[in-house]
């Protein structure tokens, strides 16, 4: 399994990360896979799709749904005891009934906190139902995880940003809050991106790797990581 990239904090591999998962050895997930908003017709959230070259975001909500258990699956079993996994997602409403992120949890992963990302902001306006303003980050660890800041609260007030290269990042400073707040180990994001988790485990000195299906992406998180200085993100 040869490496897109690597240097001597960050490791790149293009592919499937079901496939490459089982070869890869990490304690701390941090990452937000697709939201599989392709379905939702006439939503602004739906324009999100098009900026996935390799993945149409619009599956099935049951096949989503197992999807998202076999890799959440895979990486429960990955971490070691005193692991975690930062799972950034959304509640989508649309319709008369929301979907919760709760729904991507497998049985035997254990969530213990729920954390709320304020974006402060919304744009989805409808008679029925109130402005999303907000995406949570589950918080699923094994027992023996422990956080190293207790003044830290579970609401992250940031403002989005927006990314010319990828139609759905989320700010840096989400995962550096989430990998500060742990100790040690190898992060790890298998929905990389653009490369917003690495950058932030690079800045903060901790080694990661990163998983990306879109070779597009991965060569624009390349050139993130060989920056000596971060220019967006």
């Amino acid at each position: 399994m040869k490496p897109y990239y690597e240097d001597d904090l960050v490791t790149i591999y293009h592919g499937d990360c079901l496939e490459l998962l089982p070869e890869l050895a990490f304690d701390v997930v941090v990452s937000s896979p697709p939201y599989n908003l392709g379905r939702a017709k006439g939503d602004a959230w739906s324009r999100l799709a098009d900026g996935y070259n390799t993945y149409d975001d619009d599956m099935a909500h049951c096949d989503y749904v197992r999807w998202q258990h076999s890799i959440l699956s895979a990486l429960w079993d990955g971490i070691p005891d005193n692991g975690a996994i930062f799972w950034n997602h959304k509640p989508r409403v649309g319709g008369n009934e929301v979907k919760l992120p709760t729904e991507c949890i497998p049985e035997g992963v254990l969530l213990r906190q729920v954390i709320i990302w304020d974006r402060g902001s919304g744009f989805n306006r409808t008679g029925c139902y109130f402005v999303p303003s907000h995406e949570w980050v589950l918080l699923l660890a094994k027992p023996d995880f422990r956080i190293t800041s207790r003044n830290v609260d579970d609401v992250w007030r940031i403002p989005p940003q927006a990314d010319k290269h990828h139609p759905a990042t989320f700010p840096k400073k989400i995962p550096t809050m989430a990998i500060a707040s742990t100790v040690g180990g190898i992060v790890l994001d298998p929905f990389m991106g653009s490369g917003t988790t690495l950058r932030a485990a690079k800045d903060l000195g901790r080694k990661a790797i990163g998983i990306e299906i879109d070779e597009a992406y991965c060569e624009i998180a390349a050139k993130r990581m060989a920056q000596e200085v971060l220019d967006f993100g």
